[in-house]
């Protein structure tokens, strides 16, 4: 069903590579314009290039979700590689570029519909470049900091490494805050010390504390 799952999934909107599909009736332009966000995004890494095209399910009835998302379940979206190269959404609002959280409200914030496309993409495309032994022995931080670096696009830097410095709550361990802390390890690693994607996404990785000790004493 992970390779296979069209059947559960009536409805589809496609944007350039990538295809939406739905177990609900799509607004075909409000999907699309969120797959052209999601591809401008994707179009600034190098990954996607070697593999353009791409298929994303949406769940937006519950039963979908646990079916296809499994022990995953109440997570804004899935990659399951190396099972598959589909991704997997919770249920969606394309007209507000919404995924709608597990109360049955839109996600606020920047993690956008858009984004979800794109971070979930990513993780497919950095299993696809480094196999399964090297995504799963691949630190929490550089897989989901390097997904969280696509996914949301625009970033800024000193506004984060102010709040990463000041202690700030969104930089903190917790669930809210750990995302934006590991994506500032990576946009440090490859804008500030112009490391390749190739070369962060391989081994020997850095310790996690070094790189957050060399944040702390940039100039």
């Amino acid at each position: 069903m992970l390779c296979v799952p069209q059947p559960f999934f009536a409805h589809s909107v496609r944007a350039g590579g990538i295809v939406v599909y739905s177990d609900r009736p799509l607004a075909e332009g409000a999907a699309r314009n969120v797959l052209q966000l999601a591809l401008g995004k994707l179009a600034k890494c190098p990954l996607y290039a070697m593999h353009p095209d791409a298929s994303v399910y949406v769940c937006n009835s519950r039963w979908r979700e646990a079916l296809f998302f499994n022990k995953r379940y109440g997570v804004g979206g899935v990659s399951p590689y190396p099972l598959t190269t589909n991704v997997f959404l919770r249920g969606a609002a394309f007209e507000d570029n919404r995924l709608i959280s597990r109360s049955g409200i839109p996600v606020p914030g920047d993690r956008t519909l858009d984004y979800y496309v794109a971070h979930e993409l990513t993780h497919e495309l950095t299993g696809r470049l480094v196999g399964p032994l090297g995504f799963y022995k691949m630190p929490q931080w550089v897989r989901e900091g390097y997904a969280d670096y696509v996914g949301k696009g625009n970033f800024n830097y000193a506004e984060a490494r102010q709040a990463f410095l000041t202690g700030a709550p969104e930089m903190d361990f917790q669930r809210s805050g750990l995302y934006r802390r590991f994506h500032l390890l990576v946009a440090y690693l490859l804008d500030h010390q112009h490391w390749s994607v190739d070369r962060l996404l391989h081994e020997p990785w850095p310790d996690q504390g070094d790189v957050e000790s060399a944040i702390r004493a940039e100039k």
